[in-house]
């Protein structure tokens, strides 16, 4: 699916003499990016959130002194009028941050992006050469057939032959999404890492040159966390024409016709209703259209319920070690560890923890509500994170761990399985029927965008 064909249909707008009055419904990058873009231009609005603290997935919780992310974000865009303003927005709080990937695979360490120097040094010259072999096949293949990619699987067959892709992305991908690669739309792959390939990676040893957005060298960060733009875009929006509300979870929208919505929202203190013109929706498309009345369609509600997310457990390891690893980001191959994805908050801010003596490390589980990882206990999950780390990786002695925090998170990504993008545009189509309702955000449009572009899409 093109970057064209995910696009939420602009319904309506602010027609001549219309008073806007906004709801937006979520208090994460999207929709306090609406909300900041409305409340500089003395829209009227109001934001409902479900928890009681801004960010959704861009939370960065304390404890102990020890400040780390729901898995790392970073801040990079090529487009220069949003980087300016993200400059303005986030001034004295920044920092910038070396890229440093690798991937841990059969007990040896590999370079990511994928660096062909490297792969021989680690995989030997045989493996390299047969991982040349095998992509100059699946190209000439590809040549003849002339059909494109459906599943991941042959998307990355397609960029990087069957051995490399074995190697470098089998075994993580069907970790992350607890699926083989064959059950995952190609789409996933094109947006994510759209123009690398084999033939990239040859280049870019002998002309050095990124131009993979999501692998790029630098990035920015802010300090104390990636929270902190949330809550920088919310104390913006309540200087200015908008509130926003915590602990308020929507739970009824009545089209009443065009750019006329009444919406019933939850408070500590009761039901609340609520009048607006327009509503931003960043709360998962499959939530929003079980809300609606008059009711959806069948066909739609059917959409909806056979969309799937993963969810995700993040265990993170406090201790008493100046640094594990060097690494931005260390993805782990290996099925017998529970987690696929690490990061060291320290490697990305010193402000991370309480002192130059302390680090930590944050173990990113993927998981699936009802499978046997979630139902874990948080002391479980905790014994085998410290386990895999000191026994198995050798990454620490377990005297040096002073604390685990599990944090459990539901609809974190957007499950591209193969018959997504029809089932999506149902969901649409229907949405289009209201004049006045946008959808924005990862969860909204049912895209796994990154944070930045979160905030782009809701600009």
């Amino acid at each position: 699916m093109s970057d064209a064909d995910q696009q939420q249909p602009a319904t309506g707008g602010a027609g001549p003499g219309r008073d806007l009055q906004v709801t937006i419904l979520g208090a994460g990058p999207a929709g306090l990016a609406a909300g900041h873009y409305l409340a500089s231009r003395e829209v009227p609005l109001n934001v409902l959130e479900l928890n009681d603290y801004v960010g959704g997935l861009c939370l960065t919780k304390e404890v102990n002194g020890f400040k780390f992310d729901l898995g790392g974000h970073r801040w990079f865009t090529k487009n220069k009028e949003l980087h300016e303003w993200f400059l303005k927005l986030m001034e004295g709080e920044l920092v910038t941050v070396q890229r440093t990937s690798r991937i841990y695979f059969d007990g040896k360490y590999y370079e990511y992006p994928i660096s062909i120097k490297n792969v021989l040094t680690n995989a030997g010259l045989f493996t390299s050469i047969y991982a040349v072999l095998s992509y100059c096949r699946a190209a000439a293949r590809d040549l003849i057939s002339g059909k494109e990619p459906v599943n991941l699987r042959e998307a990355f067959v397609s960029q990087f032959g069957e051995k490399l892709f074995d190697m470098f992305f089998r075994r993580y991908t069907e970790k992350v999404w607890g699926c083989p690669c064959e059950e995952i739309s190609s789409d996933w792959v094109s947006q994510r890492s759209k123009g690398l390939s084999i033939l990239t990676t040859i280049k870019d040893a002998i002309i050095k040159s990124r131009d993979i957005v999501s692998l790029v060298d630098e990035f920015v960060y802010p300090r104390d966390g990636y929270q902190r733009i949330c809550e920088v875009m919310a104390k913006d929006i309540e200087s200015g024409s908008g509130t926003v509300q915590l602990s308020s979870p929507v739970k009824r929208i009545v089209y009443n016709g065009p750019h006329d919505f009444t919406l019933t929202y939850h408070t500590p203190d009761g039901d609340r209703e609520q009048h607006a013109t327009d509503v931003i929706s960043t709360i998962p498309a499959t939530h929003l259209v079980r809300m609606m009345e008059p009711k959806c369609p069948q066909a739609v509600t059917d959409a909806a319920n056979s969309l799937r997310f993963r969810d995700l457990i993040t265990a993170t390891v406090m201790l008493k070690k100046e640094q594990v690893t060097p690494d931005t980001w260390l993805y782990v191959h290996d099925e017998d560890l529970l987690f696929a994805r690490l990061h060291e908050p320290k490697n990305w801010s010193a402000a991370m923890v309480p002192g130059p003596e302390y680090t930590s490390v944050v173990c990113e589980c993927f998981c699936s509500r009802d499978d046997d990882l979630w139902q874990l206990s948080d002391d479980q999950i905790k014994e085998r994170v410290v386990a895999d780390l000191a026994d198995k990786l050798d990454f620490i002695d377990r005297s040096e761990v002073l604390d685990v925090c599990i944090i459990r998170t539901l609809f974190a990504y957007p499950v591209y399985d193969l018959d997504y993008h029809a089932k999506v545009t149902e969901i649409y189509g229907f949405v289009s029927q209201h004049e006045g309702l946008h959808l924005v955000g990862r969860g909204g449009t049912f895209r796994y965008n990154n944070a930045d572009h979160s905030v782009e899409m809701g600009q």
